[in-house]
């Protein structure tokens, strides 16, 4: 596989993960909701991403909001993969960072893993839906697991049909 090919796969992952300020609806309104179904254990915990079938183990408490990649493909867990997103309530948004740890297939056919610390956002929080966006990669080298620049993504998630 080429350097580029090998760039694309690691792309495609953090695209995934980003798939990670772009909700109009009243925010106070949305944050009343989510802190009323947290509180009565109605929030639900699992989340699907739209765009990347990514799913996310979410928590909210306070001013804390958690999520962390849940449907780990079984090769990249035994390689440590993992998507972990912490944010800070500031005024009507979470804003926070993911930490990342996912493989990149090199020329001679090995995988490294790569990690980043990429930012990450959430303008709002439902029962029903979680927006918010995330910084992407634009170019990244998998030899060196250098991002060299990045780009920014809306993402979709919705409760996990059980």
């Amino acid at each position: 596989m080429s350097a580029k090919a090998s760039s694309i796969v690691l792309l495609c992952g953090v695209l995934s993960a980003a798939s990670l300020p772009f909700c109009s609806e009243n925010q106070s309104t949305a944050k009343s909701a989510a802190s009323a179904a947290v509180k009565a254990g109605a929030f639900p915990q699992l989340w699907k991403s739209a765009s990347s079938g990514k799913e996310y183990r979410v928590k909210v408490e306070s001013d804390r909001f958690t999520a962390e990649w849940s449907n780990i493909p079984p090769q990249a867990a035994k390689q440590g993969a993992y998507i972990r997103s912490e944010c800070r309530r500031t005024g009507s948004r979470w804003i926070g960072t993911s930490r990342i740890l996912l493989g990149c297939a090199l020329p001679d056919g090995k995988t490294k893993m790569c990690p980043m610390l990429l930012r990450f956002e959430v303008d709002f929080i439902s029962p029903d839906r979680i927006t918010g966006g995330g910084e992407i990669l634009r170019d990244f080298d998998c030899g060196t697991c250098e991002v060299r620049k990045t780009g920014w993504g809306p993402f979709t998630w919705t409760p996990k049909k059980q």
